[in-house]
């Protein structure tokens, strides 16, 4: 009876130390990735000014959106079936599902070339109201839609066969690439200089994949074989649904900006734009390991119900007393990161975002859950999750805004995102038989209670000696009730506790 509850506990252990060792990689990678093309930016303002940082954004954000909508989101469906078979060792399957994943990644990459060179016309009256230059480069960057499926289907390889180490050098060498590829260019040709460096940065993007996952898997294909391609369909059915469900993401954000501005002015957009991308930045680090490291382990386990609660459990319960004080730690310091992100004049986005930051807390544990459906397949009822927040987000923001201000958006992106946790955890808790373990909530109802406190005290009190003596404070509680919760779950953290112990009393 020991043993085995020793073999439990040791388990736990290692789940619980492999969850924050790749959180720590991943995120400390997202985070200089984010560093260096602030850097980047910095460079390009300087370089080509305010207009052709818009012109980068432009090309690069019509470019995703052409590999979005024919890539079929393989990249993202076909994880579920490496990760299955590379779990149960049975490399005949693993082989073959990356042959069907390669071989239709080259197919949805010449059809993501032919429909960019086809739709370049529209293309270009849509965004440059028909400049024959910039319209014609559009033409130039079409093979960089074929990079990026590419690009997308080696990294998914790489992830299902946990090779995360790669995936980690991949995204820093991407991103130091794309700021030395890219600043000479600027320099030398100006705006001109835009288009070889977006076409180099692909480029350099999918060779460096590409020298990472030849030497694991060699490139083989059979685009037009009846068996590859009937193989692959059920990925392209799943991905399909992936794709909706992002567009009705994005269809909520577009609605929800036309009706503040109905409602409002363009300022409020722009607070509220300014607002959103503050409160997405740092989870959007902190949850950079979901993608990489959770989902294909929880893929890999979808079968063993026991053990996706036990791994979603160990995911949610590391991310919330991981994730609490950086992000108490990160509301406290909004007052001088819009300024320096922004200007003066977005520092009416402070309180509301404040208030917002609570939803991201409820979210580390809806995230890990809501990875379920897409584990088992079950597209329809990740749409049905997904289409139910986003219904909810358009809903409780506009009547947020239209009787509460910007503190009523505030409170309703923090509303609906704790509503997004019910629904989620009904849906999986009846769908797959999902529950939390008695102590995740006790750890989050901790937690909440010190944020919850440092977001009353913080919105008293004006910016001084006193604010930030007090959220210093709320941090370093927050702090030490998870070094103290995690002790209970990991020996090295008791270890380091036990060390500090023996010092102070020295």
């Amino acid at each position: 009876m020991t043993m085995v509850k020793e073999g439990k506990n040791s388990e736990k252990q290692g789940g619980y130390e492999r969850a924050i060792k790749y959180m720590g990689i991943f995120g400390g990678t997202q985070s200089f990735s984010i560093l260096l093309g602030i850097i980047k930016n910095k460079f390009a303002a300087k370089l080509i000014g305010a207009s052709g940082l818009g012109m980068i954004a432009m090309y690069n954000r019509t470019l995703q959106m052409l590999c979005d909508s024919t890539n079929l989101s393989l990249s993202f469906s076909a994880i579920r079936r490496i990760a299955g078979a590379y779990e149960e060792g049975n490399e005949e399957a693993l082989r073959h599902w990356i042959k069907v994943l390669r071989s239709w990644a080259f197919l949805t990459a010449i059809a993501g070339v032919i429909v960019s060179v086809l739709l370049t016309p529209l293309l270009g009256e849509w965004n440059f109201e028909g400049n024959d230059y910039y319209t014609s480069r559009f033409y130039f960057l079409s093979p960089v839609v074929g990079f990026m499926a590419i690009t997308a289907s080696e990294l998914a390889i790489l992830k299902g066969v946990q090779r995360l180490y790669k995936v980690a050098m991949y995204t820093l060498w991407s991103s130091l690439f794309g700021l030395v590829i890219s600043v000479p260019f600027y320099y030398f040709m100006g705006i001109a200089g835009i288009f070889p460096s977006i076409f180099l940065v692909s480029l350099s993007q999918m060779v460096m994949l590409l020298a990472y996952s030849l030497p694991i898997y060699r490139y083989r294909i059979a685009p037009f074989s009846r068996k590859i391609l009937g193989d692959g369909l059920e990925m392209v059915k799943f991905g399909m649904g992936y794709i909706f469900a992002a567009m009705m993401g994005s269809g909520s954000m577009w609605f929800v900006c036309k009706m503040l501005h109905d409602i409002g002015n363009s300022i409020t957009v722009g607070i509220y734009s300014t607002s959103y991308f503050l409160l997405m930045l740092l989870p959007g680090v902190l949850f950079a390991a979901i993608d990489s490291d959770f989902y294909p382990r929880l893929s890999a386990l979808a079968k063993d119900r026991a053990a996706t609660n036990r791994l979603i459990n160990e995911q949610a319960d590391v991310q919330l007393l991981i994730q609490a004080p950086i992000l108490i730690a990160y509301s406290v310091a909004l007052p001088v990161l819009v300024p320096l992100f922004y200007d003066a004049e977005f520092m009416t986005a402070v309180p509301m975002t404040q208030i917002a930051m609570f939803g991201m807390l409820v979210r580390t544990m809806t995230y890990p859950m809501s990875y379920l459906p897409l584990a088992h397949g079950n597209s329809k009822v990740y749409m049905l999750q997904e289409g139910i927040y986003d219904l909810l987000f358009a809903l409780f923001v506009i009547l947020g805004y239209k009787y509460g201000g910007l503190l009523g958006v505030g409170l309703s992106m923090a509303a609906v995102l704790l509503a997004d946790w019910f629904i989620v955890y009904v849906i999986t808790n009846r769908k797959y038989s999902f529950c939390f373990e008695k102590s995740v909530y006790v750890n989050f109802i901790l937690q909440a209670a010190v944020f919850v406190a440092m977001v009353a005290t913080m919105r008293l009190m004006p910016t001084g000696l006193g604010y930030w003596a007090t959220g210093a404070i709320y941090f370093l509680m927050s702090v030490l009730l998870s070094f103290y919760l995690l002790s209970k779950k990991m020996s090295y953290v008791d270890r380091l506790l036990n060390r500090i112990k023996r010092i102070l009393r020295w």
